[in-house]
């Protein structure tokens, strides 16, 4: 191999390392300080091979080794950005030799900047949105595409991989975040190497493994609206053959929505998790590691504002609250029910590796065998009026369970059949089974009588507005006294089983042609199946030829009857290329072209009222992509960007109207633009500046039947069942501008104190938040200011962190959608406002 070669095997070997708050300010370390802070915290090797370490996990560090590892250079010396080991092809590599658009953030820095989560870690990512303010069914985007959960049949397109582990329900994604050790996302269609459905990205979790010696650490921070937050891990190899590490965590807060009609906090929330991770050092070349861990969160539901109530709605929730209101961001709301949701998941994963080292004319040969198995489960009551009048409630239960396991093998050649350089490949074999049970109903409150002689209820109906006069009267609790017993229980039930089976066998090859050039083939053959029963039934006590008030108010009827009943089933082949071409210059510049072909599964609507159209069909893309990693004025400018095309076919799409919930696929969609991020090293060593930036312009090729907005823009009627065709328009939760920056100063202090202070400015630019670009649910550009400072002593052993997220408090509307059952009127979700915190961090 050549010079470049040798320096590319060495930097893969590089860890992570170091992400320590803080390192302390002398007049000697000043240049250790900018090589452990933040990102930047990994030191330089020589080309010298290094032992095989297990591919997805991270390389032990014995963090009170880590500063004496760090040159002891004098202030003369340059600093220099180390490089990033990221996973993103089954292997470790240095993050400059990835041929995708990655982003990675190191643990202690999601934790330095006051993120609560992975959503909260979302906004330092280019072209990546986040909506996680409904615990059960968050949206992912990247690139503009995602997948409304709110729908349970639906499946991310954004793939969440925990420690090897795919995870199958969106839900898991708001599951405990804690003791990670680094998160990265990667963008556009991942489908080669990473489970099923990741056709816009996936986020790739690592959490922290045993370490070669014992170490320890912990943190408590306290901020505002009562929230606590303690996390702590422990671990390391105990002896030879044996090793392990737990960790926990603990968080609770009040949150800022206050319901002053049920005097409660909607946004309070607590949530427990543990973590146990053991190693065992069957022999000298098979390691086997055993992950066990569980989680649990309860919380209020949901955390909605009523928004621009019309005169008639006004009217009537009046008279059950005369202080209704409509701000969506004052932080109030006023809805009667009081709802919760209580999620949580239990899992369990081995993994073995073997490393057989030389293998015929391989080297590096090596196969893991990734065995887990996984329960969650969600239980909700939720308010579906969020109105201090009982109109309806949703009662919602899921369990989901998955097994999966892969076996892959990996090794490295000289050359290709003599042909060319080294070969690095991967392949493997893939299989996933779930099943998911749904069992929910809408039910009519107390005062769905008084509901039924409002104008809402009559525009719902389809009565022209005015023929039904005398309407506009203040509601009437006491008739949901008087008529609510009568009527007695009323709902529409959904019940809803699916089992999914999909195996896959997938390979991918990098061959190095000369020490400039590398071609990396790849392709994933995917078989998966699914059966579905499904079911609508309404409940009341009726006369069997008359509908129930609350299947008449949705227009739902029973299905299937009872001679009709059988399995609904679908069956998908699908195999998914992907071509990279990348060239490697002398002065750190990586060049690469790909072409990457992602599917997502079809499947069947888990919340119709008739029956009808119950099934939808898979989506498919095609990515083109130009990107550029560049280390500039030795090493101390690292500058990274993708140019991307992306053509999304049959889109899969949720759209709420009012209580109705259309599935369907949205024709084609083409999503185009760049992301970048950097990092410097400025002429002032202790100061450091990293960002990141995205372009992107996403919109309907061709949407002939969307949804309308309920109310016509030019003319405020109302246009219920309305369509409209939105071709060449805007997909909605895709801003065209993204931007993060943040500069990061390091000072020395009294007593051999060091203090780090650090700022971030984030903007996201103007955006629609629901499908049917209602200019309602358009939410402006915004600018967020946040900032830190932290002190910690010479040895690391502590830190103290004080700082703040929206320092501005700025009102920010994170999404806006039509309301179920008042026409005209929308819910409204209101981002966090300022938020100050402090914490305590200890290691040992």
């Amino acid at each position: 191999m050549g010079v470049t070669m040798a320096k590319r095997t060495a930097e893969a070997k590089v860890k992570l390392a170091g992400e320590r708050p803080l390192a302390a300010i002398t007049r000697r370390s000043a240049m250790r300080l900018a090589l452990l802070a933040g990102l930047m915290s990994a030191h330089d090797v020589t080309a010298q091979e290094a032992p095989a370490e297990p591919p997805l996990a991270t390389i032990p560090v014995d963090p009170s080794a880590t500063e004496a590892q760090a040159p002891m250079a004098s202030s003369d010396e340059p600093a220099q950005i180390a490089e990033i080991v990221v996973t993103a092809q089954k292997r470790q590599q240095s993050l400059q030799d990835v041929p995708v658009s990655v982003t990675a953030l190191g643990g202690d820095f999601i934790k330095e900047t006051g993120a609560a989560d992975l959503a909260d870690a979302s906004l330092y990512i280019p072209n990546v949105r986040v909506d996680a303010d409904d615990l059960g069914s968050p949206q992912l985007f990247i690139r503009g595409f995602g997948t409304n959960a709110f729908n349970p049949s639906f499946e991310s397109s954004v793939g969440f991989v925990q420690d090897e582990i795919y995870y199958g329900r969106p839900g898991y994604f708001t599951e405990s975040m804690f003791d990670v050790e680094r998160v990265e996302v990667l963008r556009g269609p991942q489908g080669t190497l990473f489970g099923k459905n990741t056709i816009a990205g996936v986020f790739n979790v690592t959490t922290k493994n045993p370490s070669d010696v014992f170490t320890s650490d912990g943190r408590y921070q306290y901020g505002s609206n009562n929230s606590h937050r303690v996390e702590a891990g422990a671990g390391g190899m105990l002896n030879d053959w044996f090793g392990m590490r737990v960790s926990g965590l603990y968080r609770s807060e009040d949150g800022q929505l206050y319901n002053s009609f049920l005097d409660r906090d909607e946004e309070k929330l607590e949530q427990k998790a543990a973590r146990g991770k053991l190693r065992f050092l069957l022999s000298d070349s098979v390691t086997t590691d055993v992950l066990i861990q569980g989680s649990e969160t309860k919380a209020p539901f949901w955390p909605y504002q009523l928004y621009k109530l019309d005169a008639d709605t006004r009217t009537y929730l009046s008279g059950f609250d005369p202080n209704i209101e409509d701000n969506p961001k004052d932080f109030q709301t006023e809805f009667n029910t009081p709802g919760f949701i209580e999620k949580g998941s239990e899992t369990l994963g081995v993994r073995t590796q073997w490393d057989i080292g030389e293998l015929g004319g391989l080297r590096n040969a090596q196969s893991v065998l990734m065995l887990a198995g996984s329960r969650f489960y969600i239980d909700q009551l939720n308010e579906l009026d969020v109105s201090p009048a009982d109109i309806a409630s949703l009662d919602n239960h899921e369990d989901h369970k998955q097994f999966s396991a892969e076996l892959r093998f990996s090794a490295d050649a000289d050359s290709l059949f003599g042909l060319g350089q080294k070969v690095e490949f991967v392949g493997g074999v893939f299989w996933y089974d779930s099943n998911y049970v749904l069992d929910a109903s809408i039910q009519a409150g107390k005062d769905i009588a008084s509901y039924l002689l409002t104008q809402d209820f009559f525009q719902l109906a389809g009565i022209a507005p005015g023929s039904v006069p005398g309407l506009q009267l203040p509601g009437l609790p006491i008739l949901g006294s008087i008529i609510g017993p009568l009527l007695g229980p009323d709902y529409y039930q959904f019940d809803y089983e699916q089992d999914v089976s999909s195996y896959a066998a997938f390979g991918q090859m990098t061959w190095y042609l000369t020490d400039h050039w590398a071609i990396t083939p790849g392709i994933r053959i995917n078989r998966e199946s699914k059966t579905v029963d499904a079911s609508g039934t309404q409940h009341c006590p009726r006369r069997a030829d008359t509908a129930c008030i609350m299947a008449a108010l949705l227009g739902a009827n029973d299905y299937p009857s009872a001679d009709q009943r059988r399995p609904l089933k679908r069956s998908e082949t699908d195999v998914s290329p992907k071509i990279v071409l990348q060239y490697f210059g002398d002065n750190g510049i990586n060049l690469f072209t790909s072409y990457t072909r992602g599917y997502k599964s079809g499947g069947f609507n888990a919340l119709s009222y008739t029956g009808e159209d119950l099934e939808f069909k898979p989506e498919k893309a095609q990515t083109y992509e130009l990107g550029a990693k560049t280390t500039f004025f030795d090493r101390t400018l690292r500058f990274n960007a993708t140019l991307y095309h992306t053509r999304f076919e049959d889109l899969q799409v949720l759209a709420l109207q009012g209580v109705i919930t259309n599935v369907s696929n949205a024709a084609v969609a083409t999503s185009k633009g760049l992301e970048a991020d950097f990092m410097w090293i400025t002429p002032f060593t202790p100061l450091r500046i990293m960002g990141s930036f995205g372009l992107l312009d996403a919109s309907y090729d061709r949407y002939p039947e969307a949804p309308a907005p309920v109310r016509n823009p030019q003319t405020g009627a109302l246009q219920l069942g309305a369509t409209q065709d939105l071709g060449g328009r805007r997909i909605a939760f895709a801003p065209r501008q993204t931007a993060t920056l943040t500069p990061t100063l390091d000072f020395p202090l009294f007593f051999g104190l060091g203090g780090q202070l650090a700022g971030d400015v984030i903007y996201q630019g103007d955006q629609y938040t629901d499908v049917d670009l209602d200019p309602n649910t358009h939410v402006p550009a915004y600018t967020l200011y946040n900032a830190r400072l932290i002190v910690s002593n010479a040895e690391q052993t502590w830190s103290l962190a004080v700082g703040g997220t929206n320092l501005a408090d700025k009102r920010v509307l994170n999404q806006v959608a039509d309301a179920s059952f008042f026409p005209g009127t929308y819910f409204a979700q209101q981002a966090a406002g300022r938020q100050l915190f402090a914490a305590l961090s200890l290691r040992f």
